[in-house]
């Protein structure tokens, strides 16, 4: 019972392998039976292998090219695994998976150590291929093929319990966390190189988290930088961008959480480009028209389009050297999952953290430190928390970005008294996309064109049509009432969130057809293509004889559908059908008249359904991250239910309490880059306050 419970897990964990990528999948061993043995040792069978080097790969983190290993054998066990970094996978989060899992791999003899938290499409990529590998070397070898049952044993796990004693603790090493690390790691080393005692930890196996992966920062002025590159001439009017921050967000923001951003943002940009090696553009402006503030500082390089995360990472290599070099120290794969509260002194004394390898931790420490970047890893957060009282937004949405943020020290923070701030508002979603993918259609190369996510040359596949079309602009898109909810020439960015976690794209076969026989007229709206499936557009004005076999491929499974009368499509996709026959309607004499008086598309865009049978493809906005969190004050305590009273010694930073500079009624703000401006200024800020704090205490 215990195994099929592991099982269970195991295949469950395999679905959400390609999720940070929106690309679902599973990934099934090859040879003899699924189950993986839990510890001690595999029935006896018959085990040779054909001493030599077999060659293998799967699918990882990207659709478009897949991840090969070399696995050298004997007879009887795993000597090497060598695992290339020619693909398109990003490069320091396989190179984890190479450091920390492939060593575990052969010292174990087991393809099931555990995956890499923060890599596991990366992990999956590679446990497949290995598993592909040894299937041949057993075949090879004459082996039965339950003999590769031999190198899925699971790993048990120790049993041994430590206490650890610190000054301030951090939980969480993205870029807010490794930050305030950082920051109250130097202000104590000012005081006395011999009192610095700050611990971070994380449960993924390296540091960096989404910071690490994105491209850029919000921050005003930075003195030292617009000395040397703007004459020393402000680039923007810190008082005009606040009070259109304060219109935008309705009076809710917290004003003097804003201002500390405001007043304090230009000053990380300095001291993380002047006194920690990292690199900045000149500041640019935002996504949209009325962004005229230039607050953008994108991480360099960033002249080829492409995102060089091994460059940026190394930034918090540095970062991080840094920090070790002053007395600092940090845990990785280890995983804070309750706070350590004394009720009747209101004050938090620690954590309970758990090792990847089983070893149980008592941290102790004077201040506590979350910074664990919000809860889009966690479905049912999602469902409990984020509010439909403006937009439908309750329910599991798609993630792009580190799953190991799933809100758990958030939950706990609430369990002992928090009290939130603007949780339940949309979270931070840029792009749009289908809810699955299909990667058994012909993949074609696109000469001259380099992947702008990847640097790595583009490549398009029928397979990616239903993802074109879900964000096609002139396609008919309903939510999950059978309304629509935006113009669609703002799903495939700017605008999917209004639908709340699901969406769909309303086809008629005559507009198949039409693919089918001359392919897209007009490019997909939006990054989704450059970010999702195989990350390049399907080339207009290209005919695709595969339409139909796609489509039904999707309905397959499960994310297209397909019927005679839209009636019986929005039964099939549980709407109403009055209410989805009336919105096609409305939107046919729409497109007749060329007048979008709901949402004023362009009637270029306005393209009427005709007959039937009719599609609808599942789409779903991606978020990179939720906003809404815990509520702090200005010395970023993390305050009571009541909003007033601090519960000592805990603190919160980064996506943790972003809330306090937004408005329930509105999504993330689009100035650019305000979620890492508000992970690194609030990190600086809270690194002295908890610094001062410890130090006086």
């Amino acid at each position: 019972m215990r195994t099929k419970r592991f099982l269970s897990l195991v295949l469950a964990i395999c679905m959400l392998f390609g999720l940070l990528a929106g690309c679902a999948q599973t990934s099934e061993p090859v040879g003899g039976s699924d189950e993986p043995e839990i510890g001690g040792e595999a029935e006896e069978t018959q085990l040779k292998m054909k001493p030599g080097t077999y060659t293998a790969s799967a699918t990882g983190f990207r659709l478009f090219e897949e991840v090969e290993v070399k696995v050298t054998v004997d007879e009887t066990s795993i000597l090497d695994i060598e695992v290339s970094m020619d693909n398109g996978e990003t490069k320091p989060i396989l190179q984890s998976v190479i450091d920390l899992m492939v060593p575990r791999m052969i010292e174990q003899q087991s393809v099931y150590v555990d995956a890499i938290t923060g890599a596991t499409a990366s992990s999956a990529a590679v446990r497949v291929a290995v598993m592909e590998a040894l299937a041949e070397a057993l075949e090879a070898g004459g082996s039965p093929s339950d003999a590769i049952a031999a190198f899925k044993i699971v790993p048990e796990k120790v049993t041994k319990k430590e206490t650890i004693n610190t000054k301030v603790l951090v939980v969480g090493m993205g870029g807010s966390g490794t930050v305030t690390a950082m920051r109250a790691a130097e202000k104590m080393y000012e005081e006395d190189p011999n009192s610095v005692s700050v611990l971070a930890i994380d449960k993924a196996g390296k540091f960096g988290g989404t910071s690490a992966v994105t491209s850029e920062m919000f921050a005003v002025n930075a003195p030292r930088f617009q000395e040397e590159f703007n004459e020393g001439k402000d680039y923007v009017n810190k008082e005009q961008l606040r009070q259109a921050w304060l219109d935008y967000t309705e009076g809710d923001a917290k004003t003097e959480m804003l201002d500390l951003l405001l007043d304090n943002s230009g000053k990380v940009v300095d001291w993380l480009m002047y006194e920690h090696g990292f690199r900045f553009s000149t500041p640019k402006r935002g996504f949209t028209e009325a962004d005229i503030y230039e607050v953008k500082y994108q991480y360099l390089p960033n002249d080829t389009g492409t995102k060089e995360y091994a460059i940026t990472n190394s930034y918090f290599e540095g970062l991080v050297e840094d920090y070790v070099k002053l007395g600092g120290k940090y845990m990785l794969e280890t995983e804070a999952y309750e706070l350590i509260y004394d009720d009747q002194a209101n004050t938090v004394k620690g954590v309970k953290a758990r090792k990847n390898d089983g070893t149980e931790y008592e941290i102790y420490a004077d201040a506590v430190v979350l910074a664990t970047g919000g809860f889009a890893g966690n479905a049912d957060m999602q469902e409990k928390y984020l509010s439909n009282e403006y937009y439908p937004l309750k329910g599991a949405w798609k993630h792009y970005g580190m799953n190991q943020n799933d809100g758990k020290m958030i939950e706990n923070s609430i369990s002992i008294g928090a009290g939130t701030y603007n949780i339940g508002m949309p979270p931070m979603v840029h792009v749009a996309g289908t809810t699955d993918f299909l990667t058994n259609f012909a993949k074609y190369e696109i000469p001259g064109v380099i992947g702008r996510m990847t640097g790595r040359p583009a490549v398009w596949t029928p397979g990616d049509i239903p993802l074109d079309m879900v964000v096609a602009p002139n396609s008919l898109a309903v939510n999950q009432k059978g309304e629509r909810f935006t113009s669609e020439t703002g799903v495939g960015m700017l605008d999917p969130w209004k639908s709340g976690a699901r969406f769909f794209s309303i086809w008629s076969d005559d507009q198949v057809q039409k693919i089918k026989e001359e392919g897209f007229s007009i490019a997909p709206e939006g990054p989704a293509t450059a970010y999702l499936g195989h990350q390049a557009p399907i080339p207009p004005n290209t005919p695709l004889p595969e339409t139909y076999e796609v489509l039904q491929a999707a309905i397959d499974k499960g994310y297209v559908y397909k019927a005679d009368t839209i009636a019986d499509l929005a039964k099939l996709i549980n709407m109403d059908p009055a209410t989805l026959e009336a919105t096609v309607a409305k939107y046919n004499e729409y497109c007749e008249t060329g007048n979008d008086l709901d949402f004023n598309k362009p009637a270029e865009f306005l393209v009427k359904l005709g007959s039937g049978p009719y599609y609808a493809i599942t789409g779903a906005p991606y978020c990179y991250s939720t906003c809404g969190a815990l509520d702090i004050n200005e010395n970023f305590n993390v305050l009571k239910a009541d909003g007033v009273t601090p519960i000592n010694g805990l603190y919160a930073v980064g996506t943790d309490s972003m809330g306090v500079l937004f408005t329930e009624k509105k999504p993330y703000v689009t100035f650019g880059g305000a979620a890492q401006g508000w992970a690194f200024t609030s990190g600086y800020l809270a690194g002295e306050i908890v610094s001062e704090f410890v130090l006086n205490k």
